[in-house]
């Protein structure tokens, strides 16, 4: 087994204690531990730099930062391949996304376009499990690492732009500020373990939301979007086969899930795999019918250390607010948002039902 992490944060949030612990704490358990450096602690202690005498402009800095950690990444992922034993955990201090916190849309194309042949899309998807640490004034601290030069409110502005650009990934795991670093540590730790046992217990909540008394603009300036669709092929009664096409950070997935349909109204994952869009555009010829496409507008945003989406559907007006929590913790509905009803088990909001051509009918007998 080979898992890719990345441990994220702005300057001066801990990483540098947490990753210690974390190769002292899975060693022991049977984990080879491979710890990928932190990229602009390493230039910048070369004297490469975009800040002071001879600094070089941001935007060429970060093609240079891409351009090596993408090679580097490349590389300590060979290296896992190639290692001795059979379990691995490559963590990454900060993975490539983190570079695009400094720059804006327009520099972060420019950078792509001639730095590697990834898209963001690709490089925020190629880490199994991404750990963003949130700093806090009182701790921060520039004893650890004299490549720091930020003052603590510029470090915390950093920090929220790093982590809004994670947002969208499927799994983040956002760790609020603690009274100690050990508190901090240990849930890394135990955050850690669960993905590497594949025992985390998780639920998910979904509310109906009134969108007119939400303050989506606020959302949407906290958050990222993605557009998705939705196409329901034809299939066996007891199998569901759907198209996706999702529309992210400017670039476009496509995607074939299957899934076994329960009598219990549940179902199980077959499989979901991305395809291409020639595959796409010959799959979507044989569409259900009797269902419409789901279009709907996906918003991921933060809230006290949550991670939620919700789901704009362009047809009916009708929005859905989705947090994944785990068992036994709080959930908290942020204060811009105004809940109609929990609608967790309601069979009635599935995007299937959603789907059907007669859900108008439907969803006024029920009123």
């Amino acid at each position: 087994m080979i898992k890719k992490i990345c441990l994220t944060g702005g300057p001066g949030v801990g990483k540098t204690s947490v990753l210690n612990k974390i190769k002292e704490y899975f060693t022991p358990l049977g984990f080879k531990v491979i710890i990928c450096d932190e990229t602009a602690t390493y230039f910048i202690n070369k004297g490469i730099k975009p800040f002071g005498d001879g600094k070089i402009d941001i935007v060429n800095y970060q093609k240079i930062m891409i351009k090596f950690q993408t090679a580097k990444e490349e590389i300590f992922d060979y290296i896992a391949k190639i290692i001795p034993g059979d379990n691995v955990l490559i963590v990454y201090d900060r993975g490539t996304i983190d570079n695009f916190a400094y720059i804006n849309n327009e520099e972060s194309k420019e950078v792509l376009n001639e730095s590697c042949n990834k898209n963001f899309v690709d490089l925020m998807n190629q880490y199994d499990l991404v750990i963003a640490l949130v700093g806090e004034k009182k701790f921060y601290t520039t004893e650890n690492n004299k490549a720091r030069s930020e003052d603590p409110n510029t470090a915390l502005k950093m920090g929220k732009e790093n982590l809004k650009n994670w947002l969208g990934h499927n799994n983040l795991k956002i760790v609020l500020p603690k009274d100690t670093i050990e508190e901090k540590i240990d849930e890394v730790l135990n955050i850690i373990a669960e993905e590497l046992n594949q025992k985390q217990i998780i639920r998910q909540e979904k509310f109906l939301i009134d969108l007119a008394n939400t303050n989506i603009e606020h959302i949407y300036q906290i958050g990222k979007k993605k557009e998705i669709t939705q196409t329901y092929l034809i299939s066996k009664p007891n199998i569901e086969k759907r198209l996706r096409k999702e529309i992210f950070n400017e670039c476009e997935s496509y995607y074939l899930s299957v899934f076994k349909l329960n009598k219990d109204g549940t179902k199980t994952t077959i499989s979901v795999k991305e395809i291409t869009k020639n595959i796409y555009d010959t799959l979507i010829e044989f569409k259900d019918e009797e269902k419409q496409d789901i279009i709907k507008t996906r918003i991921y945003f933060n809230h006290n250390g949550q991670y939620l989406h919700l789901d704009i559907f362009s047809k009916d007006s009708l929005g859905i607010l989705e947090i994944n929590v785990n068992k036994n913790e709080n959930l908290s509905i942020p204060n811009f948002i105004t809940v109609i009803e929990n609608v967790t088990n309601n069979f009635q909001y599935y995007n299937k039902n959603l789907a059907n051509k007669n859900y108008q009918k439907v969803k006024k007998e029920q009123k």
